[in-house]
């Protein structure tokens, strides 16, 4: 009888410890992102695959992870409501995002206010230098990507720089960085032309710029926009030779560009083409998970919540001002993207970038460009 009610006791410890666990609320991350873009839906799925990834051995301190998706729309306004429910309704530990710059400046004073760590994916160089110690950046910066493309060029032995941008954010902030870059090599633009989001037609401002005669135009906008300009530049300037910002190197650029983009350069955080293994097995992970090759952005959050993680595990608690201390503490972290992080005391994530040459319509790395 003893044994009986031994053996019930513990049957009854072994319940209530497996409830327990079952019942341990989820440390939540929250990605944000314009959802219905083709970003958003790559970002969607590689949420997947690193709530999958963290929740291996038993979560992060036994309790499980939930990535949760929220909506930017690309737009402060929705930013800001989007990252408000991610704080106060899910009560995220970390926020990886947005990919727009615009968002991230719109949510990190309340970041800031409810002492929640913010990864932003935007590039605008000023991110960095707002001060906040909540936020870090997951990317390359304007500034990196800018110097590496002039620099390389720049080696190249070509003197005469034309500029093509957008007249957003991110373009004229581009062409800032730019003209700085070439400043220090004692140069200075022979032309500069800007052109809006979803223009059609670039043909007026290409011909103003070839009038210039350059001999290399660097093009800083994104990619449907890339797309169209490639086309355009190989029927007016067939001979200058074309750099691009990151947006030239996505596949769906490329599919649009039509062989236009053949030889192009451009400065880029990533390749699905790197050769490195780690790179390649999380290509095949990913491939396998989704039928398709991670993007930029996919591997940028992806390596991001990986970061997360292991800060948290390094705290060895859910206090969100100690994670924060080692999330910025964090060394030479591997990713995915075959980037190795390292934050500096500003939170910049990124001292290296690759250069990519197009090849046969892929993105193929020529180099490594380090700060």
């Amino acid at each position: 009888m003893r044994r009986w009610i031994a053996f019930v006791a513990l049957v009854l410890v072994l319940c209530v410890t497996s409830i327990g666990v079952a019942a341990a609320p989820p440390i939540k991350i929250g990605f944000l992102c314009s959802v219905m873009s083709m970003t958003g839906q790559q970002i969607k799925d590689v949420g997947v695959l690193a709530e999958e990834e963290l929740n291996k051995g038993g979560g992060l301190l036994g309790r499980p992870v939930k990535v949760i998706v929220e909506d930017s729309q690309g737009l402060p306004t929705s930013g800001v409501t989007a990252a408000r429910k991610l704080i106060f309704n899910d009560d995220v530990i970390g926020i990886v995002g947005c990919t727009q710059s615009t968002v991230i400046f719109a949510i990190e004073p309340l970041c800031n206010q409810e002492k929640v760590i913010l990864m932003g994916a935007g590039s605008a160089s000023q991110i960095t230098k707002l001060g906040n110690p909540w936020l870090v950046r997951v990317r390359e910066y304007d500034e990196l990507a800018a110097a590496a493309t002039v620099n390389h060029a720049v080696a190249r032995g070509f003197k005469r720089f034309a500029v093509f941008h957008n007249a957003d954010q991110f373009g004229v902030g581009g062409l800032e960085n730019i003209k700085e870059a070439l400043a220090k090599h004692g140069l200075e633009p022979v032309a500069v032309e800007a052109h809006n989001t979803k223009d059609k037609d670039m043909t007026a401002q290409l011909v103003k710029i070839k009038k210039a005669n350059p001999d290399v135009i660097i093009t800083w906008t994104h990619g449907e926009e890339h797309a169209i300009t490639t086309r355009q530049v190989r029927q007016l300037l067939p001979n200058v030779e074309y750099y691009g910002s990151m947006g030239l190197t996505q596949p769906s650029t490329l599919q649009m560009a039509a062989g236009s983009a053949e030889g192009y350069y451009s400065s880029s955080p990533y390749s699905s083409h790197n050769p490195d293994p780690d790179v390649q097995a999380f290509v095949k992970r990913h491939t396998d998970a989704f039928g398709y090759p991670p993007e930029v952005f996919s591997v940028l959050y992806y390596d991001a919540a990986m970061m997360l993680g292991e800060a948290i595990k390094r705290a060895g608690t859910y206090d969100k001002e100690k994670i924060r201390v080692e999330l910025r503490n964090i060394k030479d972290f591997k990713g995915v993207s075959g980037i190795t992080y390292t934050f500096d005391e500003s939170g910049e994530a990124f001292n290296q970038i690759f250069i990519v040459q197009i090849k046969d319509n892929i993105p193929q790395i020529v180099d490594k460009v380090y700060k």
